[in-house]
């Protein structure tokens, strides 16, 4: 003989059943926000000088300051590697029209983004500009003569302001490093012409300080980032 259960007695186990149910499914989570671009002022403070460094030339000066936002894969240079022809005016003479020519051919490819050119110098000085990133381009990097030099010159080398969290690095302030671009063997600031052949690679230049014992000196200037916009 069959027997019947109230009804009353299956609603536990129906709503525990209800209950697994719901919470065996995936919580959806809202999309990530978009990153949007970020517009960064750019200054280059120069601290180069008779008191930081020796053989100070006269006249020092930094050249016209150029460069651009950035993928990872769109380096103006290569330390370890050849200078291209713009690097080579740039740190030569100061000149950036192939350098100028270099990061258009970038910008073409979706390489880089925007470009930033500002203007000459004197050490100590100091020179402010402006340039947009955004979350396909957020590196940034920047070059410019130490003048007089054979092919020396500074830089800011591929530097990432969007941080791991989606955020934008709101101010960073980064040393400003020297190199020589493999392509002048003059020894000195004020050396004649000795064209480097075979060109040698770009490699970093350790200028000696006019007091201490620290074999690369102080940096000649730091970058300073800030992010306005």
């Amino acid at each position: 003989m069959l027997r019947s259960f109230p009804r009353f007695c299956l609603l536990p186990v129906f709503f525990g059943l209800a209950a697994c149910s719901q919470t065996a499914e995936p919580a959806e989570m809202p999309p990530a926000p978009a990153v949007g671009s970020a517009l960064y002022r750019v200054t280059f403070e120069a601290t180069w000088s008779a008191a930081t460094h020796a053989n100070f030339p006269a006249g020092a000066h930094f050249s016209a300051p150029i460069g651009a936002s950035h993928r990872a894969d769109a380096l103006l240079f290569r330390p370890g590697q050849l200078a291209s022809l713009g690097i080579k005016d740039m740190a030569e003479r100061g000149n950036n029209t192939a350098l100028r020519a270099e990061i258009s051919a970038l910008q073409s490819s979706g390489a880089a983004f925007r470009l930033l050119e500002g203007r000459y110098f004197n050490s100590p000085g100091s020179a402010s500009d402006t340039i947009r990133l955004d979350a396909a381009h957020p590196r940034l990097s920047l070059v410019t003569m130490i003048a007089p030099s054979p092919d020396w010159f500074a830089a800011l080398e591929d530097e990432n302001l969007l941080e791991a969290t989606g955020q934008w690095v709101a101010q960073r302030r980064v040393p400003a490093r020297a190199y020589d671009a493999g392509t002048d063997s003059g020894p000195t600031f004020t050396a004649p012409d000795q064209p480097t052949r075979p060109a040698g690679v770009v490699a970093p230049l350790l200028l000696p300080p006019a007091t201490g014992s620290a074999p690369d000196g102080p940096p000649l200037g730091t970058w300073l980032l800030e992010r306005i916009k």
